[in-house]
């Protein structure tokens, strides 16, 4: 790229599919890039290979995610015609930043938008399709897709004890409070164990340090109303020994869980998870 190339500035907010707000967990599904200063508005969506979003989602309808894309797809094209409706002048910018704005707005439905973020660029599309790549492309490399992933395997893991009471995904609380665990074992009509795999190997010891409390102050919650079984159990992702301040979080934060009566180990325990759930 030549040095003299001229950079325009751009602001673009990440398009999120989260069918569950109540665990919080996401999947990064498309971008809305502009310029203001150029008039340009643009977006891209994950609408082909929709079937890793719902595959995340191993509850959900294939076609509540489509639903919710095509409703997404046909607001965003809506707003994309009102920005080329705009004539140019000294207020066009504006216009166009509030229309990002207002799409931005936090909202309680089941895509949404993240923060807006503000990128130099020379090629607002191609910028665009880099961004893309990045964030929805990339996005099973998240957190939450860490947990899923694990979840997926101690499904098979559990499966082969043959139990009577197997284990599934359940919601456990009340109106209050409530969160939910991908493995639950029902004896009697009663929550007897919960095993929820913990992804605690963020790339940085504060992002442990917030999957960590956001879950313990739930774990907290969840006991002091007696919503919890006594037999719980976090299949825990680990960062490496050797990064201090990383593998620092996760000890303290596995302390804090033990001292709520959870009992931790880490994901690849396979002996230890298969003896808490056959016992």
């Amino acid at each position: 790229m030549e040095d003299g190339m001229k950079k325009f500035a751009c602001r673009y907010a990440i398009v999120q599919f989260l069918p569950y707000s109540e665990t919080g967990e996401f999947a990064n599904v498309g971008l809305v890039l502009t310029c203001p200063s150029t008039g340009f508005f643009e977006f891209k969506l994950e609408i082909r290979k929709y079937g890793r979003v719902t595959g995340f989602f191993d509850e959900l309808p294939a076609d509540v995610y489509r639903t919710a894309m095509k409703l997404m797809e046909g607001e965003l094209t809506r707003v994309r015609g009102l920005v080329r409706e705009q004539p140019s002048g000294p207020h066009r910018a504006d216009q166009i930043r509030a229309l990002l704005d207002g799409l931005a707005h936090p909202r309680e439905a089941i895509v949404r938008f993240g923060a807006i973020r503000p990128v130099l660029t020379d090629d607002p599309q191609a910028e665009l399709g880099k961004l893309f790549e990045y964030y929805v492309d990339r996005s099973f490399a998240t957190p939450e897709y860490v947990e899923h992933s694990i979840a997926k395997r101690l499904h098979g893991l559990i499966a082969g004890l043959h139990l009577s009471a197997p284990f599934k995904a359940e919601r456990i609380g009340d109106d209050q409070i409530h969160a939910n665990f991908p493995l639950v074992q029902r004896q009697h009509d009663q929550v007897a164990k919960v095993i929820k795999p913990f992804n605690l190997a963020q790339s940085e010891a504060n992002g442990i340090f917030d999957h960590g409390d956001a879950w313990l102050q739930k774990i907290r919650r969840l006991r002091k109303r007696q919503l919890l079984p006594r037999d719980v159990l976090f299949a825990v992702a680990v960062p490496p020994v050797a990064d201090t301040k990383r593998f620092s979080a996760y000890q303290e934060i596995c302390g804090e869980l033990r001292i709520e009566d959870v009992q931790v180990v880490e994901q690849g325990a396979e002996s230890v998870i298969l003896d808490f759930a056959a016992r």
